[in-house]
Protein backbone atom coordinates (compact mmCIF):
# COMPACT_ATOMS: atom_id res chain seq x y z
CA UNK A 1 0.00 0.00 0.00
CA UNK A 2 2.81 2.43 0.90
CA UNK A 3 4.65 1.70 -2.35
CA UNK A 4 1.55 2.20 -4.50
CA UNK A 5 0.28 5.34 -2.75
CA UNK A 6 1.03 8.62 -4.52
CA UNK A 7 -0.93 11.16 -2.45
CA UNK A 8 -1.59 11.48 1.28
CA UNK A 9 -4.59 13.52 2.43
CA UNK A 10 -5.94 14.04 5.91
CA UNK A 11 -8.71 15.94 7.64
CA UNK A 12 -8.79 17.30 11.16
CA UNK A 13 -12.21 16.53 12.65
CA UNK A 14 -13.82 17.79 15.81
CA UNK A 15 -14.46 14.50 17.61
CA UNK A 16 -13.98 10.75 17.64
CA UNK A 17 -17.64 10.31 16.67
CA UNK A 18 -17.23 12.52 13.60
CA UNK A 19 -14.06 10.62 12.62
CA UNK A 20 -15.95 7.32 12.88
CA UNK A 21 -18.78 8.60 10.67
CA UNK A 22 -16.46 10.07 8.03
CA UNK A 23 -14.35 6.88 7.94
CA UNK A 24 -17.42 4.70 7.34
CA UNK A 25 -18.74 7.09 4.68
CA UNK A 26 -15.43 7.17 2.77
CA UNK A 27 -14.98 3.40 2.86
CA UNK A 28 -18.53 2.89 1.60
CA UNK A 29 -18.06 5.48 -1.17
CA UNK A 30 -14.61 4.46 -2.45
CA UNK A 31 -14.39 0.74 -1.57
CA UNK A 32 -10.60 0.95 -1.01
CA UNK A 33 -8.61 -2.11 -1.95
CA UNK A 34 -6.83 -2.48 1.39
CA UNK A 35 -9.78 -2.06 3.77
CA UNK A 36 -10.76 -5.72 3.50
CA UNK A 37 -12.27 -6.12 6.96
CA UNK A 38 -14.44 -3.01 6.73
CA UNK A 39 -15.43 -3.63 3.13
CA UNK A 40 -16.20 -7.28 2.72
CA UNK A 41 -16.44 -8.89 6.16
CA UNK A 42 -19.82 -10.35 7.17
CA UNK A 43 -19.70 -9.13 10.76
CA UNK A 44 -19.76 -5.30 10.39
CA UNK A 45 -23.13 -3.61 10.61
CA UNK A 46 -24.71 -0.95 8.42
CA UNK A 47 -27.20 1.77 9.30
CA UNK A 48 -30.12 1.70 6.88
CA UNK A 49 -32.63 4.50 6.26
CA UNK A 50 -35.71 3.15 4.52
CA UNK A 51 -37.47 4.75 1.55
CA UNK A 52 -40.95 5.22 3.04
CA UNK A 53 -43.39 8.04 3.71
CA UNK A 54 -41.93 8.21 7.21
CA UNK A 55 -38.48 6.62 6.81
CA UNK A 56 -37.25 4.30 9.53
CA UNK A 57 -33.67 3.97 10.78
CA UNK A 58 -32.55 0.34 11.06
CA UNK A 59 -29.38 -1.73 11.38
CA UNK A 60 -28.53 -4.70 9.20
CA UNK A 61 -25.67 -6.99 8.21
CA UNK A 62 -24.52 -7.10 4.60
CA UNK A 63 -26.17 -10.46 3.90
CA UNK A 64 -29.54 -9.08 5.02
CA UNK A 65 -29.20 -5.84 3.04
CA UNK A 66 -28.96 -7.82 -0.20
CA UNK A 67 -32.57 -8.95 0.29
CA UNK A 68 -33.95 -5.66 1.63
CA UNK A 69 -36.18 -3.46 -0.52
CA UNK A 70 -36.88 0.23 -0.27
CA UNK A 71 -33.51 1.49 0.97
CA UNK A 72 -33.18 5.28 0.86
CA UNK A 73 -29.65 5.57 2.27
CA UNK A 74 -26.97 3.21 3.57
CA UNK A 75 -24.19 4.07 6.05
CA UNK A 76 -21.24 1.90 7.00
CA UNK A 77 -19.77 -0.57 7.38
CA UNK A 78 -19.07 -0.14 11.09
CA UNK A 79 -16.55 -2.56 12.63
CA UNK A 80 -18.68 -3.47 15.66
CA UNK A 81 -22.23 -3.36 16.96
CA UNK A 82 -20.95 -1.29 19.90
CA UNK A 83 -20.00 1.51 17.52
CA UNK A 84 -23.37 1.36 15.75
CA UNK A 85 -25.24 1.52 19.05
CA UNK A 86 -23.11 4.47 20.15
CA UNK A 87 -23.75 6.38 16.91
CA UNK A 88 -27.51 5.76 16.96
CA UNK A 89 -27.82 6.52 20.68
CA UNK A 90 -26.10 9.85 20.12
CA UNK A 91 -28.06 10.64 16.94
CA UNK A 92 -31.47 9.79 18.40
CA UNK A 93 -31.10 12.40 21.11
CA UNK A 94 -30.96 14.99 18.33
CA UNK A 95 -33.03 13.52 15.48
CA UNK A 96 -36.07 11.82 16.97
CA UNK A 97 -37.13 9.41 14.21
CA UNK A 98 -39.86 6.81 14.51
CA UNK A 99 -39.38 3.13 13.64
CA UNK A 100 -43.04 2.10 13.82
CA UNK A 101 -43.92 0.56 10.45
CA UNK A 102 -47.62 1.28 10.82
CA UNK A 103 -48.53 4.76 12.08
CA UNK A 104 -51.78 3.97 13.94
CA UNK A 105 -52.23 7.16 15.91
CA UNK A 106 -50.83 5.78 19.17
CA UNK A 107 -47.52 7.03 20.59
CA UNK A 108 -44.77 4.43 20.53
CA UNK A 109 -42.56 3.54 23.48
CA UNK A 110 -39.85 6.02 22.44
CA UNK A 111 -42.30 8.93 22.61
CA UNK A 112 -42.50 8.40 26.37
CA UNK A 113 -38.68 8.45 26.51
CA UNK A 114 -38.68 11.69 24.51
CA UNK A 115 -36.68 9.95 21.78
CA UNK A 116 -39.42 9.99 19.13
CA UNK A 117 -40.97 13.15 17.68
CA UNK A 118 -44.42 11.56 17.59
CA UNK A 119 -44.80 10.70 13.90
CA UNK A 120 -46.49 7.50 15.06
CA UNK A 121 -49.19 9.57 16.82
CA UNK A 122 -49.63 12.18 14.09
CA UNK A 123 -47.75 14.86 15.99
CA UNK A 124 -45.22 15.47 13.19
CA UNK A 125 -46.07 16.26 9.58
CA UNK A 126 -44.49 14.38 6.71
CA UNK A 127 -42.66 17.55 5.62
CA UNK A 128 -41.19 18.16 9.08
CA UNK A 129 -40.24 14.52 9.43
CA UNK A 130 -38.42 14.44 6.07
CA UNK A 131 -36.48 17.60 6.96
CA UNK A 132 -35.36 15.83 10.14
CA UNK A 133 -34.32 12.73 8.15
CA UNK A 134 -32.39 14.92 5.71
CA UNK A 135 -30.47 16.40 8.62
CA UNK A 136 -29.89 12.98 10.10
CA UNK A 137 -28.35 11.87 6.79
CA UNK A 138 -26.05 14.89 6.86
CA UNK A 139 -25.07 14.03 10.44
CA UNK A 140 -24.34 10.39 9.59
CA UNK A 141 -22.19 11.50 6.65
CA UNK A 142 -20.05 13.46 9.11
CA UNK A 143 -21.09 16.87 7.74
CA UNK A 144 -21.66 18.37 11.18
CA UNK A 145 -20.25 21.80 10.29
CA UNK A 146 -22.52 22.14 7.27
CA UNK A 147 -25.47 20.86 9.28
CA UNK A 148 -24.81 23.33 12.10
CA UNK A 149 -24.59 26.19 9.60
CA UNK A 150 -27.96 25.27 8.03
CA UNK A 151 -29.71 25.03 11.40
CA UNK A 152 -28.29 28.39 12.51
CA UNK A 153 -29.59 30.01 9.33
CA UNK A 154 -33.05 28.49 9.82
CA UNK A 155 -33.04 29.65 13.43
CA UNK A 156 -32.18 33.21 12.32
CA UNK A 157 -35.07 33.21 9.85
CA UNK A 158 -37.45 31.84 12.51
CA UNK A 159 -36.51 34.67 14.86
CA UNK A 160 -37.07 37.27 12.14
CA UNK A 161 -40.52 35.79 11.50
CA UNK A 162 -41.15 35.81 15.28
CA UNK A 163 -41.55 32.02 15.33
CA UNK A 164 -39.86 31.84 18.68
CA UNK A 165 -41.01 28.34 19.65
CA UNK A 166 -39.54 26.89 16.46
CA UNK A 167 -36.35 28.88 17.02
CA UNK A 168 -36.09 27.46 20.55
CA UNK A 169 -36.40 23.90 19.17
CA UNK A 170 -33.60 24.61 16.69
CA UNK A 171 -31.48 26.15 19.45
CA UNK A 172 -31.86 23.01 21.57
CA UNK A 173 -31.01 20.86 18.56
CA UNK A 174 -27.81 22.83 17.99
CA UNK A 175 -26.84 22.41 21.63
CA UNK A 176 -27.48 18.67 21.43
CA UNK A 177 -25.37 18.31 18.28
CA UNK A 178 -22.55 20.16 20.02
CA UNK A 179 -22.82 17.86 23.04
CA UNK A 180 -22.89 14.51 21.22
CA UNK A 181 -20.07 15.43 18.82
CA UNK A 182 -17.66 16.92 21.33
CA UNK A 183 -18.17 14.97 24.54
CA UNK A 184 -15.68 12.18 25.15
CA UNK A 185 -17.23 8.75 24.75
CA UNK A 186 -17.22 6.96 28.15
CA UNK A 187 -16.13 3.65 26.66
CA UNK A 188 -13.41 3.04 24.06
CA UNK A 189 -14.68 2.76 20.47
CA UNK A 190 -12.00 0.20 19.60
CA UNK A 191 -10.82 2.22 16.61
CA UNK A 192 -7.21 1.25 17.22
CA UNK A 193 -5.23 -1.18 15.17
CA UNK A 194 -5.15 -4.73 16.57
CA UNK A 195 -1.47 -4.52 17.56
CA UNK A 196 -2.10 -1.32 19.50
CA UNK A 197 -5.11 -2.88 21.23
CA UNK A 198 -2.97 -5.86 22.24
CA UNK A 199 -0.25 -3.53 23.52
CA UNK A 200 -2.86 -1.84 25.73
CA UNK A 201 -4.14 -5.24 26.90
CA UNK A 202 -0.59 -6.36 27.71
CA UNK A 203 -0.12 -3.27 29.87
CA UNK A 204 -3.34 -4.10 31.75
CA UNK A 205 -2.09 -7.64 32.40
CA UNK A 206 1.26 -6.34 33.69
CA UNK A 207 -0.47 -3.94 36.09
CA UNK A 208 -2.92 -6.62 37.24
CA UNK A 209 -0.07 -9.06 37.93
CA UNK A 210 1.55 -6.35 40.03
CA UNK A 211 -1.71 -5.78 41.95
CA UNK A 212 -2.23 -9.50 42.61
CA UNK A 213 1.38 -9.84 43.72
CA UNK A 214 0.87 -7.17 46.37
CA UNK A 215 -1.74 -9.37 48.08
CA UNK A 216 -0.75 -12.93 47.15
CA UNK A 217 2.76 -14.35 46.94
CA UNK A 218 3.35 -15.32 43.29
CA UNK A 219 6.30 -17.06 41.61
CA UNK A 220 8.59 -14.79 39.59
CA UNK A 221 7.15 -13.96 36.16
CA UNK A 222 3.83 -15.63 37.01
CA UNK A 223 1.72 -15.58 33.82
CA UNK A 224 -1.81 -14.26 33.51
CA UNK A 225 -2.48 -15.72 30.08
CA UNK A 226 -5.92 -17.05 31.04
CA UNK A 227 -8.19 -15.22 33.48
CA UNK A 228 -11.64 -16.63 34.18
CA UNK A 229 -14.57 -14.58 35.48
CA UNK A 230 -17.67 -16.06 37.14
CA UNK A 231 -21.15 -14.74 37.89
CA UNK A 232 -24.49 -16.24 38.98
CA UNK A 233 -27.83 -15.09 37.58
CA UNK A 234 -31.25 -16.19 38.86
CA UNK A 235 -34.66 -14.83 39.79
CA UNK A 236 -35.21 -15.53 43.48
CA UNK A 237 -33.41 -18.82 43.01
CA UNK A 238 -35.34 -19.97 39.92
CA UNK A 239 -33.67 -21.02 36.67
CA UNK A 240 -30.16 -20.32 38.04
CA UNK A 241 -27.26 -20.04 35.61
CA UNK A 242 -23.53 -19.70 36.23
CA UNK A 243 -21.45 -18.05 33.54
CA UNK A 244 -17.74 -18.40 32.89
CA UNK A 245 -16.00 -15.82 30.71
CA UNK A 246 -12.35 -15.87 29.68
CA UNK A 247 -9.82 -13.11 29.11
CA UNK A 248 -6.82 -14.39 27.17
CA UNK A 249 -3.77 -12.12 27.32
CA UNK A 250 -5.98 -9.27 28.48
CA UNK A 251 -8.68 -9.54 25.78
CA UNK A 252 -12.05 -11.27 26.06
CA UNK A 253 -12.08 -14.61 24.23
CA UNK A 254 -15.75 -15.30 23.45
CA UNK A 255 -15.02 -18.74 22.01
CA UNK A 256 -13.97 -19.92 25.49
CA UNK A 257 -17.15 -18.83 27.32
CA UNK A 258 -19.06 -21.57 29.16
CA UNK A 259 -22.42 -21.79 30.92
CA UNK A 260 -23.60 -24.06 33.74
CA UNK A 261 -27.26 -24.81 34.49
CA UNK A 262 -27.19 -25.00 38.28
CA UNK A 263 -28.68 -28.22 39.70
CA UNK A 264 -28.60 -27.25 43.36
CA UNK A 265 -32.32 -26.59 43.57
CA UNK A 266 -34.44 -23.56 42.81
CA UNK A 267 -34.04 -21.54 45.99
CA UNK A 268 -31.88 -18.49 46.74
CA UNK A 269 -28.39 -19.73 47.56
CA UNK A 270 -25.70 -17.69 45.81
CA UNK A 271 -22.86 -19.27 47.77
CA UNK A 272 -24.01 -22.81 47.02
CA UNK A 273 -24.55 -22.02 43.35
CA UNK A 274 -21.08 -20.55 43.02
CA UNK A 275 -19.57 -23.59 44.75
CA UNK A 276 -21.38 -25.95 42.38
CA UNK A 277 -20.18 -24.00 39.33
CA UNK A 278 -16.53 -24.07 40.44
CA UNK A 279 -16.69 -27.76 41.37
CA UNK A 280 -18.03 -28.60 37.92
CA UNK A 281 -15.43 -26.37 36.29
CA UNK A 282 -12.65 -28.47 37.79
CA UNK A 283 -14.07 -31.52 36.03
CA UNK A 284 -12.85 -30.03 32.74
CA UNK A 285 -9.08 -29.62 32.79
CA UNK A 286 -9.19 -29.98 28.99
CA UNK A 287 -10.48 -26.41 28.84
CA UNK A 288 -7.15 -25.27 30.20
CA UNK A 289 -6.34 -24.22 33.74
CA UNK A 290 -6.81 -20.55 34.67
CA UNK A 291 -4.04 -18.33 36.00
CA UNK A 292 -6.52 -16.18 37.96
CA UNK A 293 -10.16 -16.46 39.06
CA UNK A 294 -12.32 -13.32 39.22
CA UNK A 295 -15.57 -13.84 41.15
CA UNK A 296 -18.47 -11.40 41.11
CA UNK A 297 -19.21 -10.82 44.78
CA UNK A 298 -17.65 -10.08 48.12
CA UNK A 299 -16.06 -11.97 50.99
CA UNK A 300 -18.86 -14.53 51.18
CA UNK A 301 -18.57 -15.59 47.54
CA UNK A 302 -14.79 -15.62 47.85
CA UNK A 303 -14.81 -17.94 50.87
CA UNK A 304 -17.36 -20.21 49.16
CA UNK A 305 -15.08 -20.63 46.13
CA UNK A 306 -11.96 -21.15 48.26
CA UNK A 307 -13.70 -23.99 50.13
CA UNK A 308 -14.14 -26.07 46.95
CA UNK A 309 -11.33 -24.93 44.64
CA UNK A 310 -8.41 -27.39 44.62
CA UNK A 311 -6.18 -26.03 41.83
CA UNK A 312 -3.33 -23.68 42.84
CA UNK A 313 -4.94 -20.61 41.30
CA UNK A 314 -5.02 -17.09 42.79
CA UNK A 315 -8.60 -16.03 43.50
CA UNK A 316 -10.16 -12.59 43.90
CA UNK A 317 -13.70 -11.23 44.18
CA UNK A 318 -15.10 -7.90 43.04
CA UNK A 319 -17.74 -6.12 45.12
CA UNK A 320 -19.69 -3.02 44.12
CA UNK A 321 -20.71 0.31 45.64
CA UNK A 322 -17.92 1.16 45.97
CA UNK A 323 -15.95 -1.05 43.59
CA UNK A 324 -13.33 -2.98 45.54
CA UNK A 325 -11.46 -6.24 45.15
CA UNK A 326 -10.84 -8.93 47.77
CA UNK A 327 -7.87 -11.30 47.54
CA UNK A 328 -7.49 -14.65 49.32
CA UNK A 329 -3.99 -15.46 50.50
CA UNK A 330 -3.66 -19.29 50.68
CA UNK A 331 -0.53 -19.08 52.83
CA UNK A 332 -2.05 -17.01 55.64
CA UNK A 333 -5.72 -17.81 54.83
CA UNK A 334 -6.38 -14.09 55.19
CA UNK A 335 -8.57 -11.93 52.95
CA UNK A 336 -7.30 -8.48 52.05
CA UNK A 337 -9.14 -5.68 50.27
CA UNK A 338 -8.16 -2.79 48.02
CA UNK A 339 -10.39 -0.25 46.23
CA UNK A 340 -10.51 -0.17 42.44
CA UNK A 341 -9.25 3.10 40.99
CA UNK A 342 -10.71 4.99 38.05
CA UNK A 343 -8.35 4.98 35.08
CA UNK A 344 -6.03 2.37 36.61
CA UNK A 345 -5.13 -0.32 34.03
CA UNK A 346 -5.55 -3.25 36.45
CA UNK A 347 -8.90 -1.91 37.68
CA UNK A 348 -10.15 -1.45 34.11
CA UNK A 349 -9.34 -5.08 33.26
CA UNK A 350 -10.95 -6.45 36.43
CA UNK A 351 -14.11 -4.40 35.85
CA UNK A 352 -14.24 -5.51 32.23
CA UNK A 353 -14.10 -9.19 33.22
CA UNK A 354 -16.66 -8.72 36.02
CA UNK A 355 -19.08 -6.79 33.79
CA UNK A 356 -18.74 -9.29 30.95
CA UNK A 357 -19.46 -12.21 33.29
CA UNK A 358 -22.53 -10.38 34.56
CA UNK A 359 -23.74 -9.64 31.03
CA UNK A 360 -23.24 -13.21 29.85
CA UNK A 361 -24.90 -14.80 32.90
CA UNK A 362 -27.90 -12.48 32.66
CA UNK A 363 -28.29 -13.25 28.96
CA UNK A 364 -28.18 -17.02 29.52
CA UNK A 365 -30.59 -16.80 32.47
CA UNK A 366 -33.08 -14.83 30.34
CA UNK A 367 -32.84 -17.46 27.61
CA UNK A 368 -33.47 -20.23 30.11
CA UNK A 369 -36.53 -18.46 31.52
CA UNK A 370 -37.90 -17.80 28.02
CA UNK A 371 -37.41 -21.43 27.03
CA UNK A 372 -39.24 -22.57 30.17
CA UNK A 373 -42.21 -20.33 29.38
CA UNK A 374 -42.41 -21.62 25.78
CA UNK A 375 -42.23 -25.23 26.92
Amino acid sequence: MVIEASVLKWSVLSSELEALLVEAELIHAHQPQYNILLKDDKSPLYIVITDETFPRVLTAHKRKIVHMRGIKRLFGPFPSSLQVKYVLRAARRVFQWCNEREKQGKPCFYVHLQLCGGACAGRTSQEEYNIMIKRLISFLRGNTQELTKDIKEEMRIAVELQKYEHAAVLRDQLAMIEEVTHNVHPRPLDLKLPQLMQKEADEMVVQLRRLVGMHISLPPHYPLHRIEGYDISNTQGTKPVAAMVVARDGQMDHAEYKMFHIRLGEKPNDYGMMKEALLRRQNHPEWGKPNLLVIDGGKGQLRAVVSVWTWPTPICALAKEPDRVFFYNPQTEDITMTPLKDGDAASILLRRIRDEAHRFSKKQHSRRRTRAVVE
